[in-house]
């Protein structure tokens, strides 16, 4: 009951993932991303374990859809999840489980991939990453993230409403491998203000503190 993108900035060596759900706190288990490996969304009756699994076969060499495919062999229901990768080859892959609400879909872009669920439009996808690549070259990837969500979001959004929002940016640091997050932003629920506009003050905030 949720939207979101997972991208690749390739000129800055960066993955994130930008999610909203009608969910409580959706930033504590849809986003998961490593430096020079991946970034993974996974969703809709949520398996929070596939993150870090599709992220360590990225490490140890599988493609996208491989690790994809590989990590759902492990869930107990696959048609209750959806899920997004992209690793660091460009090679991105989506699972839309056969269980999951409706309006849903996922789209692969150029540098981005997007999924959706219990949405109210079925076109989010595909705007979110048309979105997203039209503007990865010209603003960088954690405002071209928070665009293509406000996009999803225009289009309706979730159809309970957006309540929580999240980005997630993972990078090179000074700490090393041990700590990758560039940006760990969260809106974890919100009753009065759209949860997407907030995070975009948050992490305006954030880059002029």
């Amino acid at each position: 009951m949720t939207y979101s993108i997972v991208a690749y900035d390739p000129v800055r060596k960066l993955f994130g993932v930008a999610v909203a759900s009608g969910s409580i706190a959706v930033g504590s288990r849809v986003p998961w991303a490593k430096a020079g490996v991946g970034a993974v969304a996974t969703q809709a009756y949520t398996n929070p374990s596939l993150g870090p699994k599709i992220l360590d076969l990225l490490l140890h060499g599988f493609g996208a859809r491989e690790a994809l495919l590989r990590a759902l062999d492990t869930d107990p229901d696959p048609s209750s999840r959806q899920v997004a990768v992209i690793d660091s080859r460009f090679e991105k892959a989506f699972h839309n489980g056969k269980n999951i609400p409706l309006y849903y879909g996922g789209y692969s872009g150029r540098y981005s991939v997007c999924i959706a669920n219990l949405v109210a439009d079925p076109n989010i996808p595909e705007t979110m990453c048309s979105v997203f690549d039209e503007n990865l070259e010209i603003h960088g990837l954690p405002a071209s993230l928070i665009n293509a969500l406000k996009h999803g979001s225009r289009l309706g959004g979730d159809r309970r409403g957006d309540k929580t929002a999240a980005l997630l940016v993972v990078g090179l640091t000074e700490y090393g491998e041990l700590y990758d997050k560039i940006i760990d932003l969260r809106i974890d629920y919100d009753w009065d203000e759209e949860p997407v506009d907030k995070l975009k003050k948050l992490y305006i905030l954030w880059k002029t503190s």
